[in-house]
């Protein structure tokens, strides 16, 4: 009788494991989701005064229904008390694809980070950052140091990522905003790392933090794909 019980606990850890498992995502593509939610999202102005020309950084924890519905998005550690105006900001956002498990759908509970720029209203930017060595440069110079370390099934990797040059035109806050390809997020990221500073966005005349969003598109299916890319493209 114990072996029979092993024999069966054994089978349902089994069909638990090979559970075909497909995790909930927004119905239209992630950074257009990120950028209404932003815009959507009203942070007032004494918060804008205070975290001027900086970063907030916020933990969004939601559940998604069976249906696909958002229900009770809150901040975590919610010491600005934005948890009500984020509620307000998903009233009028797309539903998501809910989370399913072998075909059917269920709850799920999702967390992810969003990073809002406040930019200083008091600082008109003049002029707007950009690579030292110019735009066309910079994509040469960042797909030459892409590695993809393994065999892709995209027929195009699609990322967009968002930084901030500082004013010393070093880039930093880092974050990607949407990826069909998650596995090389921290590709995207390590590379940005190593690149040259930019030129600085001004403001009457003086260096001025900005935000910038870097799309990335290669059409490739594998790293002898992307190596002949990289062939052509820096010919």
């Amino acid at each position: 009788m114990k072996n029979l019980f092993l024999v069966v606990v054994f089978i349902f850890c089994a069909i638990k494991t090979n559970a075909q498992i497909i995790e909930a995502t927004p119905t239209i593509p992630t950074n257009e989701y990120v950028d209404l939610l932003t815009e959507k999202f009203i942070i007032p102005d004494s918060i804008k005064q205070k975290y001027a020309n900086a970063d907030l950084n916020l933990t969004i924890v939601l559940t998604i229904t069976k249906e696909g519905s958002v229900f009770n998005p809150r901040i975590k550690n919610d010491s600005l008390q934005l948890t009500s105006n984020l509620k307000k900001a998903f009233e009028t956002l797309p539903k998501w694809n809910p989370k399913t498990e072998n075909g059917n759908a269920i709850t799920a509970l999702k967390a992810f980070n969003l990073a809002i720029f406040i930019p200083d209203t008091k600082n008109n930017i003049t002029t707007n950052a950009k690579p030292v060595d110019g735009n066309e440069n910079f994509y040469r110079q960042f797909i030459k140091k892409f590695n993809v370390p393994y065999q892709i099934n995209q027929d195009e990797i699609k990322i967009l990522v968002r930084f901030i040059i500082e004013k010393d035109g070093s880039i930093s806050n880092i974050a990607i905003l949407g990826s069909n390809e998650p596995k090389l997020n921290n590709e995207v990221i390590r590379v940005l790392k190593t690149m040259p500073k930019w030129k600085p966005a001004t403001a009457n005349g003086l260096p001025v933090r900005s935000d910038f969003k870097f799309p990335i598109m290669i059409k490739v299916r594998n790293q002898k794909d992307l190596d002949y890319y990289k062939k052509q493209f820096l010919q």
